[in-house]
């Protein structure tokens, strides 16, 4: 799985890398994600918090990322040389809505504040790339 491919939005900041995945990579991503307890804890739309949920979950962000409601972005750490968390971006009513997730063990590391400074310069520049995403109405 290469998840650096350079044929997609791409960001670097000190530390980290911000790299829009595929669906299937995005969906790897958030199994891991979803099943770390203490995260999982916190992600409110995460109804059913036991491992078989958090794989539902990952499975049902693949499928929206296929179908283009959402894009998931991974955050990769440049001196541990693994994914550290992501960040989902969909379209809302009231706008753009990002969403990140860090693994645990990562959230004394800033993580959050360093990696979403340029995808969030990002999608205020390219708009029209959300834009393209299907507003979901629950």
């Amino acid at each position: 799985m290469n998840l650096l491919m350079n044929d997609r939005p791409r960001f670097e900041t000190d530390r980290f890398i911000v790299i829009l995945l595929t669906p299937s990579d995005a969906r790897r991503l958030l199994e891991v994600l979803l099943q770390d307890e203490p995260l999982a804890a916190r992600v409110p739309w995460l109804n059913d918090k036991t491992q078989d949920g958090a794989l539902q979950e990952a499975y049902a962000i693949g499928l929206q990322a296929a179908a283009g409601t959402i894009k998931v972005w991974g955050i990769f750490s440049k001196e541990l040389q693994e994914q550290v968390g992501a960040m989902i971006a969909r379209n809302t009513p009231e706008g753009i809505d990002v969403e990140a997730l860090v693994a645990s063990r990562y959230w004394s590391n800033e993580v959050i504040e360093e990696a979403s400074e340029p995808l969030m310069e990002w999608l205020e520049e390219n708009s029209e790339v959300i834009d393209t995403i299907p507003t979901l109405l629950h």
